[in-house]
């Protein structure tokens, strides 16, 4: 069963992350200077994650990536009228949201890795550029790689109310977006960013699991 419901939930969302992840390579190869784009030639003289030329993309790509999995995973269910199917399994709510939780997150996780470690590990091979490179200078990219999960899962949250798109629903993604981006600012980011992103990350999926046992489908 659980097999099942994961292979359904990665066969569902594997062409959009396959998408965003060939965006992120696209934009990656063209800060190293491999891009066949005539307009990425001279990015590759920028130092390595610094500045707003990597974070920038990487904000952009991860934030309509997360969102598109969620949406997939939540309006997707209700336009196919799949949801009654999948609750009248004998598997309670709540394990079974927390499969497509971990699906979806996953994904976005795996595929926001590979450009960060691409580009560091370009970075730090010797002759590739004419810039310093130190590891602490990937910081930044990780900080928002892990900011973005409370955008996927207020993305989630959103395609599952059952509230008017034009009232309501967006609530809870734009909350999420806006308490994501104000978490970026915290001082001391590695003790006190990412207690809030747990934090505001188990407030999403209580009330996620919440909706998902309450909503009357």
């Amino acid at each position: 069963m659980w097999k099942a419901v994961m292979y359904k939930e990665l066969r569902e969302t594997a062409g959009i992350a396959a998408l965003g992840l060939l965006v992120y390579l696209y934009e990656v190869l063209g800060l190293m200077g491999l891009s066949a784009s005539p307009f990425s030639g001279g990015r590759r003289y920028y130092v390595p994650f610094l500045g707003s030329e990597f974070s920038s993309v990487f904000v952009y790509v991860s934030a309509l990536l997360t969102i598109a999995v969620a949406l997939r995973q939540t309006i997707g269910e209700s336009m196919r009228g799949t949801w009654l199917f999948l609750f009248h399994r004998p598997v309670q709510r709540w394990k079974l949201m927390s499969l497509k939780l971990i699906t979806g997150a996953g994904l976005y996780l795996a595929c926001g890795l590979v450009p960060i470690l691409l580009y560091a590990w370009w970075a730090a091979t010797p002759g590739t550029h004419a810039s310093p490179f130190a590891w602490s200078m990937t910081l930044s990219a990780w900080r928002i790689w892990l900011s973005m999960t409370p955008v996927y899962l207020g993305a989630f949250l959103t395609g599952l109310r059952p509230a008017r798109w034009f009232g309501s629903r967006l609530l809870p993604l734009a909350a999420a977006a806006l308490l994501a981006g104000v978490i970026q600012t915290l001082p001391c980011w590695w003790l006190l960013g990412i207690l809030a992103v747990i934090l505001l990350d188990a407030w999403l999926i209580a009330t996620i699991l919440f909706v998902a046992e309450a909503r009357d489908y």
